[in-house]
């Protein structure tokens, strides 16, 4: 009978995942998938593109069903359940959509997608909470017509996470600016309030000798210098403490305007989608609509059939994990395991002198 071993290079169970999701042979079965899938698409797109004509949105399940199993199957990565299962499951996602299609046509089901995303924009924020949480960002009408608007959406993000690390960063002190202090040490000790605190403290305990000093200048000069000179011992130190905090603090003030101007920045940003949206609606003809709403069909179809193909390789993936916890220790290493032991305690008997 013959037996299996793990190859040489795989020392660990960690290694296991990324060896399956890198060989070449996992690799080009599943481009195989997704090249019979284009070809499958590119004959039947055409039957969609129709349905606002041939009103057979049933019929079209049917047909749709059936081809992807007969066309997807013989591939031999998914079964012919899973298969079905990928088109079962987009159908279901996209039914009400494909309706809308027949009884009107690829610009209405446009329309309809963008008063969706109007309403989501409209609603106030009880009203959100008491419904599912819907980011009108994230509907495939913007992701697929505005690409250029969500990366000015998330260049803003990114920005504004750039400077509310740099104003944690001053928070925390020189330990966080060079990475040494903890989140709960960081958390514990605001650097930049207590230069605030103290800045603060500062102003309000020279506040009452400036303005002494100030009426003793006023009045007899002369005869109060004595008290002037005193009262200005006191207060310059403190005032060079002042100006030193204050200095301090000018990169912190700049992070917070920075700060303050990103998240404005991206309000605005925001603000504008509807008018975005409608600009970009506006600008569309029917056959653009068609084209759009085909390849949002198509992103929806190939997400679904990639969601079946990483499930089935994470099963492939278990399995062998599986196979390495039961089997990575072979029957020669257990049986040499157990003659050592045999061995060190005949060894430890003849010593106390049992054998």
């Amino acid at each position: 009978m013959d037996y299996l071993d793990f190859i040489a290079s795989i020392t660990e169970r960690g290694q296991i995942k990324t060896f399956i999701e890198s060989d070449a042979g996992v690799q080009q079965q599943e481009g195989k998938l997704y090249s019979v899938f284009a070809a499958w698409w590119q004959l039947h797109a055409p039957d969609l593109g129709e349905l606002p004509k041939t009103k057979k949105v049933m019929e079209l399940r049917g047909e749709f069903l059936h081809s992807f199993v007969d066309s997807l199957e013989p591939v031999g990565l998914l079964d012919r359940f899973k298969v079905a299962g990928v088109v079962a499951s987009w159908w279901e996602e996209v039914k009400y959509e494909l309706r809308t299609l027949s009884e009107s046509d690829f610009g209405g089901l446009v329309d309809s997608w963008v008063d969706t995303i109007r309403d989501a924009l409209e609603q106030d924020d009880e009203t959100q909470k008491n419904q599912t949480k819907f980011d009108p960002l994230n509907h495939k009408l913007v992701l697929r017509l505005m690409p250029d608007y969500l990366e000015e959406i998330a260049d803003a993000e990114a920005r504004i996470a750039e400077l509310e690390q740099l104003k944690v960063a001053f928070e925390g002190g020189e330990e966080a600016q060079e990475g040494e202090a903890s989140d709960e040490e960081a958390e514990a000790v605001n650097f930049a309030k207590e230069l605030e605190t103290r800045l603060k403290t500062l102003k309000g305990s020279i506040k009452e000798p400036k303005k002494e000093i100030k009426d003793l200048k006023k009045n007899s000069p002369l005869l109060n210098a004595a008290k002037i000179a005193e009262l200005e011992a006191t207060v310059e130190p403190m005032e060079a403490e002042i100006a030193e905090i204050e200095k301090q603090l000018e990169p912190y003030k700049e992070i917070k305007k920075q700060l303050n101007e990103a998240k404005g920045i991206l309000r605005t940003l925001k603000k504008e989608v509807e008018k975005r949206l409608s600009a970009k609606r506006a600008a569309l003809t029917d056959e653009d609509c068609q084209g759009l709403v085909l390849a949002i069909f198509k992103d929806g179809l190939i997400a679904e059939l990639e969601r079946y193909v990483s499930a089935h390789r994470q099963q492939v993936i278990l399995t062998v994990e599986n196979w390495w916890d039961k089997y990575r220790v072979t029957l020669q290493d257990i049986e040499g395991q157990r003659d050592a032991a045999r061995q060190q305690l005949s060894e430890f008997l003849s010593g106390l002198g049992y054998a």
